[in-house]
């Protein structure tokens, strides 16, 4: 994966949740809907998850200074059952994560993650794999920078 490429998948989830940050627009209104802890806790862990899988197939040994990591990068590497395992567990989580959203936008989500699958393991091209974790980097940064409002504050006392 060129390093280019890398870091447009890093800066374009940077820059989404800054102007999510920046801008008082942001979630868009009519189309946001909240999302509770469990939501974003299931995203955090897929989208983290999905990071791993990513980074020990395109960079092995920024994962392989983690002690124990070993077995994970060469399972997932050997694109075998336990490698279509290790990214559909995570890649199931994202959408559950997302699943108060609007369903637009949770079946791009879907659709994006399915097509990182389908060219993942059927063998094609690895520039069109590359455009399909783009756009689906794009779709889940993307969904929860602009549309996902805040979970409720617990610490607010419930009015009767």
């Amino acid at each position: 994966m060129p390093i280019t490429f890398t870091a447009a998948l890093v800066l374009i989830p940077a820059l989404l949740f800054a102007a999510r940050f920046l801008s008082k627009k942001l979630p868009w209104g009519k189309y946001a809907r909240r999302s509770s802890r469990v939501d974003v806790t299931l995203l955090v862990i897929g989208v983290i998850g999905l990071i791993l899988h990513c980074v020990a197939m395109f960079y092995r040994s920024i994962l392989a200074v983690i002690p124990g990591t070993d077995g994970y990068i060469a399972a997932v590497n050997a694109m075998g059952p336990a490698s279509v395992v290790l990214y559909v567990v995570p890649a199931l989580l994202v959408p559950i994560g997302l699943r108060r959203q609007h369903p637009v936008a949770l079946v791009i989500v879907a659709v994006t993650l399915v097509a990182v699958g389908v060219t993942m393991y059927n063998g094609g091209p690895l520039s069109i794999h590359l455009v399909t974790i783009a756009a689906a980097t794009v779709a889940i940064a993307g969904t929860a920078a602009l549309l996902v409002k805040r979970p409720p504050d617990r610490r607010t006392p419930a009015v009767a």
